[in-house]
């Protein structure tokens, strides 16, 4: 449903009847398309004469007071629309909403501007858009300040251009498939595009350094075919296990998130086969210069002094990060999660503006419905059923945060009491009026029946903007409405079950299902990249130490959000299989040089300087062009995006420490040994 309201929209207010009876006019030349979007429309106006008029009959006072929270505001006058969309108008909701505003600027004279809307339709139409805006508006800010970094970095534009390119086309990839699976872009899916752009950037990074390296010590002759025969594997490796991660979102219960892994996975598995296609002819073409220093002296003498630093502190630093890992991790268990509209989009934005203003005006805006069901062979007439759903009503109406409730029984007389004989009559007759009624209600959706059961609807609101847990919520309804349900049950001698559904228990739901995400595809993740070292390293040891830095960004990082109370939303939860991938990257690249070395004839420590020397750069730069490149997407106002990027930055920065000063604490000490024991053959 969409709610539609403006300045001076009050239950009297003719331009409300108007625009009811334009939306579906069967003669406007559009009739067709808005019978298919639109199933029905009412208004405080047209309520208020229904209730006052036959056969209800209800004074004016009773009937506002009966829609008060719902179609009326708590003055009395103010009132608005609701128009309820089919299910061709859910997924078409942009254009159905673009046809409501339409009419009601045709129909009131007013400027589109004016109007005021909210309900889920609408709050689905702000995240696409926001989302859409958040890709067209950092998008190439983000790829031109990647591309400036990578330059800065590499210093040689034919490099950094050539990297930049297949980054661009990967972004592209992406969106062409997305297009061509026929699944509408989202507000998560619009994350992917960048993320794998700086990923490939990443990879690109790594293999130009390894160009430098082998131009350094042998000459630029051939150096890139030498690089190309080291480096191919961990980047290949380093790949496959960012693939992992991001498969591991497979898992997902939640579409847009299962989407994000299958199409950003193909996305960096098909660029680094196009930088193994492109660079080494670029390096062939555009040999690097003879004089040109790859890696600054200040970085060298800091990356020796951080070698020594982690030989001789060894131990320390793997019990303290092992301690770590498990103080922050024991936070995981804390996590919370929400979804909720206020923390998708920033204070000012309009659709919360257009919220904060109907609420005050009219009350709460989130419908929670609670469903009655009697059995098909019921023998309770509809009269005794009416006061079921009166009774049931009332006791929802009791719930706090509950401003509003509408039911068929908002739409019946009042109910004559007493067992004197004309009181009996009046209540038969009743009865049979209603019954007779029973399709104006079916009409109106507060009743359904088929061969089963018969159900009757209470609608209820809850604030869009309030701090309610939902979970509390939900079960202060159960635990009210249950009693009366079961003294109802006991009256009528007949089994009455209720169902609780509408956007509340949708929402909830849903942020039990992003925990169960996070969790899920965390530990299939853990377990098949830890599977993937073991088979790399060729020892189930030397994978399990391994994986102690990888962990690290993940425990630390949610763990602290745990600690803190800081919930997760969709853009974060995406971020902890993402992390793990990043954090294997640099990790095989740093075990490929330690592994070399080792095989060299080198001493552990030794080769943890020469490990410093050769990728410790690279992995400086390539966590700082993906850290900031993402970082650009922070000032979108769009707080999924925004907390994505942060949260990026944050696990990448995490990462770097993980294997700058973890991994090569893990080699010096005790448990470096498991990654040398084929040193003796």
């Amino acid at each position: 449903m969409v709610v539609i309201s403006w300045p001076g929209c009050t239950v009297d207010d003719p331009r409300l009847e108007k625009f009811e009876v334009t939306l579906l006019d069967p003669t406007q030349p559009q009739a067709a398309r808005n019978k298919a979007l639109f199933d029905r429309v009412i208004s405080g106006h047209s309520t208020l004469r229904q209730l006052t008029s036959e056969p209800i009959d209800l004074s004016r006072e009773d009937a506002i007071a009966r829609l008060q929270g719902v179609l009326v505001g708590p003055d009395g006058s103010s009132s608005c629309a609701v128009v309820m969309f089919t299910d061709q108008g859910g997924y078409d909701r942009r254009e159905a909403i673009d046809i409501i505003l339409d009419t009601a600027q045709e129909t009131c004279g007013l400027e589109r501007t004016a109007f005021r809307i909210a309900g889920p339709p609408v709050d689905g139409v702000a995240i696409d858009r926001a989302g859409v805006d958040t890709m067209r508006r950092y998008a190439i800010p983000s790829a031109l300040l990647s591309l400036l970094l990578c330059w800065r970095c590499l210093r040689e534009w034919h490099y950094a251009l050539a990297v930049f390119a297949v980054a661009a086309v990967g972004e592209g990839l992406c969106l062409t498939l997305v297009y061509w699976s026929g699944q509408p872009m989202n507000a998560i899916l619009i994350l992917m595009p960048p993320f794998v752009f700086v990923l490939t950037v990443a990879a690109g990074v790594h293999l130009v350094h390894y160009y430098f390296d082998e131009a350094r010590a042998h000459g630029a002759g051939g150096a890139s075919a030498r690089a190309m025969r080291i480096g191919w594997l961990p980047c290949a490796l380093a790949t496959v296990t960012t693939g992992v991660g991001l498969g591991s979102l497979l898992v997902s219960d939640v579409e847009p998130i299962r989407r994000f892994g299958v199409f950003a996975t193909i996305g960096v598995v098909t660029t680094l086969l196009l930088l193994f296609s492109l660079l080494p002819g670029v390096m062939e073409r555009w040999p690097v210069k003879p004089k040109q220093r790859i890696v600054q002296g200040k970085l060298e003498r800091f990356w020796s002094w951080l070698a020594e630093a982690m030989i001789r502190r060894a131990s320390l630093a793997t019990f303290v990060s092992i301690a770590a890992i498990i103080a922050s991790g024991w936070g995981l268990f804390s996590i919370e999660t929400s979804i909720k509209l206020r923390t998708l989009f920033s204070p000012h934005d309009r659709v919360l503006a257009d919220y904060a203003w109907l609420e005050e005006r009219l009350g709460p805006m989130v419908p929670v419905e609670v469903i009655v069901h009697f059995r098909s062979d019921s023998q309770v007439d509809f009269l005794q059923r009416i006061a079921v759903v009166r009774t049931v009503a009332q006791s929802v109406r009791r719930v706090d945060q509950i401003k509003g409730v509408m039911s068929a029984a908002t739409f019946t007389p009042p109910i004559p009491q007493g067992a004197s004989t004309r009181q009996v009559i009046r209540r038969s007759v009743m009865s049979n009026r209603l019954a007779q009624e029973k399709s104006r209600l079916v009409d109106a959706r507060y009743m359904f029946e088929d061969h089963e059961r018969q159900s009757w609807r209470i609608a209820a609101r809850v604030p869009a903007l309030s701090d309610l847990d939902y979970e509390q919520f939900l079960d202060e309804l159960k635990r009210k409405v249950a009693p009366v349900v079961a003294a109802a049950s006991a009256v009528i001698e007949e089994p009455v079950e209720i169902t609780v559904t509408g956007a509340i228990p949708l929402i909830y739901q849903t942020q039990r299902l992003v925990l169960a995400v996070l969790l899920h595809s965390l530990v299939a993740a853990i377990g098949i990249v830890g599977v993937v070292l073991m088979i790399v390293l060729r020892s189930v040891r030397a994978g399990l130490v391994a994986m102690i830095p990888n962990v690290f960004p993940t425990a630390v990082v949610f763990g602290t959000m745990g600690w803190l109370s800081i919930p997760i939303d969709l853009g974060s939860v995406m971020t902890a299989s993402i992390a793990l991938g990043i954090a294997v990257v640099d990790t095989l690249h740093f075990l490929a040089w330690f592994r070399r070395e080792i095989a060299a004839g080198c001493e552990p420590t030794e080769a943890i300087r020469r490990c410093y020397r050769h990728c410790a750069t690279a992995m400086l730069q390539t966590s700082v062009i993906c850290g900031v490149g993402m970082l650009v997407f922070v000032f979108s106002s769009f707080v999924p995006a925004s907390r994505f990027a942060w949260m990026v930055f944050i696990l990448l920065m995490t990462a770097l420490f993980a294997d700058l000063v973890i991994l090569p604490a893990l080699l010096a000490g005790p448990l470096g040994r498991v990654f040398i024991v084929r040193r003796v053959k």
